[in-house]
């Protein structure tokens, strides 16, 4: 009963801080305030504080910056939060799954595990909980069947039950006022899948060591899957070394294309350097997941998967220096700076790919290791103010920047647009210089009419 209090006296809370409001102050408060929760009311032996605060980080990037981006990292922070809360030994993708999981339906999950627990239990006997839920459903049922048979018996009290306004009763708040009460319940009350946690737990990271040698047959099957990658990762080694051939002609001679033809190039690089990676990975894991990996006449193979992993991030390097180039002479847009944050997690992925050969590890291996990466890397990123970041290198960089791009960036670029525009040396035609003007005026009148709960880093730092 403890519990339902709490998420409903944090439902109000949430009501209080979304209800009819835009993101700002309120989600790094609500953030806060269920790291305090779990802390203090949560019957956990262990806190996972470092995601605690990886989760708060992310919270306070919406504060600074509530672009849909921050947004996404901070929920993906706290899935991982609430898995590692939950199940502190877990692997990384498996508490991101059980944390969302838990906030969408724990409740639910928890009443049906419930109900098939008690199928051999005394039928009748409920929790002292549904009893009371139970109970008041059939109290407030009776209460109006019998104030509708009172009403038509006495006109004094059908006045007085007439008189009574219940406009003041908003639907979309008690249903905002829900949603935060299930959340929190979600939390207080999360379902454990101990299922998962025992296998999870059970796989390990390193490929068993065969305990004895080979027999004739088993080697037999080795030397042919051996043949088999052989020729397969040989094949491929040479197309892409034909194909940074060609990387390398685009690099030397930029004159030989257009700049639409050039933009392609750099985006048709990396689907092939997609494509590749997934082809190395995929045939590495074929070819390294078991027994051959032990194999002692396997050295010519590894050598291959070796050049394969060189080969791809000689491609990652063309593809950066394209991309590099490219932004150089046409400034930052969302599409490039995502080249280079995949082209970042292509090359953690070929280390550890290439860490996984050499080791002798296990697939489980990869997926752990890759899911801190990519988490790591998500936190890493959303620390930045984006929109700024790229109007202020494209307006003191590049000498014609696309203010049209700009303008189609969230309005917290505002006041570096205007202020360019103002310069004489923009040479922004006057009809522009007046868009960003208003632009610049209507941002500034939409955060003057934030609510506290919608402040931002902007309202704390505002500059005349």
């Amino acid at each position: 009963m403890r519990i339902h209090i709490s998420s409903l006296l944090s439902g109000l809370i949430f009501s209080l801080l979304f209800y009819n409001k835009s993101i700002g102050l309120n989600f790094l408060l609500i953030s806060i305030m269920a790291v305090v929760l779990l802390w203090t009311l949560g019957r956990k032996k262990t806190f996972p504080w470092p995601y605690a605060l990886v989760y708060l980080f992310s919270a306070l990037m919406v504060f600074m910056e509530p672009s849909g981006f921050q947004i996404f990292a901070c929920l993906a922070a706290l899935f991982m939060f609430i898995g590692k809360y939950i199940g502190p030994e877990s692997s990384s993708y498996l508490s991101a799954f059980v944390g969302l999981l838990n906030l969408s339906g724990a409740s639910l999950i928890n009443r049906a595990e419930r109900q098939k627990s008690e199928k051999n239990k005394v039928k009748g006997v409920l929790p002292k909980t549904a009893i009371y839920l139970k109970a008041g459903g059939l109290a407030a049922i009776l209460f109006l069947f019998f104030g509708m048979l009172y009403r038509q018996a006495n006109p004094v009290f059908e006045k007085l039950v007439n008189d009574i306004d219940l406009s003041f009763i908003s639907i979309p708040w008690v249903f905002c006022t829900f949603v935060g009460y299930a959340l929190f319940l979600h939390l207080l009350r999360p379902y454990q899948p101990t299922v998962l946690f025992e296998q999870d737990a059970a796989q390990s990271n390193e490929l068993p060591r065969p305990s004895e040698a080979f027999p004739e047959k088993l080697l037999a099957k080795l030397r042919n899957e051996h043949s088999i990658g052989t020729v397969i990762l040989g094949a491929l080694n040479l197309l892409l070394v034909f194909f940074l051939i060609t990387d390398l002609i685009y690099l030397l001679r930029p004159d030989i294309v257009s700049n639409s033809d050039y933009s392609n190039s750099v985006h048709q690089g990396v689907y092939a350097l997609m494509f590749s990676i997934v082809c190395a990975i995929a045939i590495i894991l074929y070819f390294f997941r078991g027994d051959l990996n032990f194999f002692e006449g396997n050295r010519q193979l590894k050598n291959l998967a070796f050049l394969w992993i060189a080969l791809n991030i000689i491609l990652v390097v063309f593809t950066g220096i394209k991309n590099l180039s490219y932004v150089t002479a046409l400034g930052l847009t969302y599409k490039r700076i995502g080249v280079f944050v995949y082209l970042t997690l292509v090359l953690m992925g070929l280390a550890t790919t290439y860490a996984k050969v050499v080791k002798k590890k296990s697939f489980v291996y990869l997926l752990r290791t890759n899911t801190n990466l990519v988490f790591a890397c998500l936190m890493l990123c959303s620390a930045l103010p984006w929109d700024r970041a790229i109007t202020y290198y494209n307006l003191h960089a590049i000498s014609n920047p696309d203010i049209h791009y700009l303008t189609s960036l969230r309005a917290s670029n505002s006041r570096l647009l205007y202020e360019y525009s103002m310069k004489p040396e923009s040479k922004i035609p006057d009809m522009r210089r007046q868009s960003l003007k208003n632009r610049y005026v209507a941002f500034l009148k939409s955060e003057s009419d934030r609510s506290w709960q919608e402040y931002t880093w902007y309202q704390l730092n505002k500059q005349p």
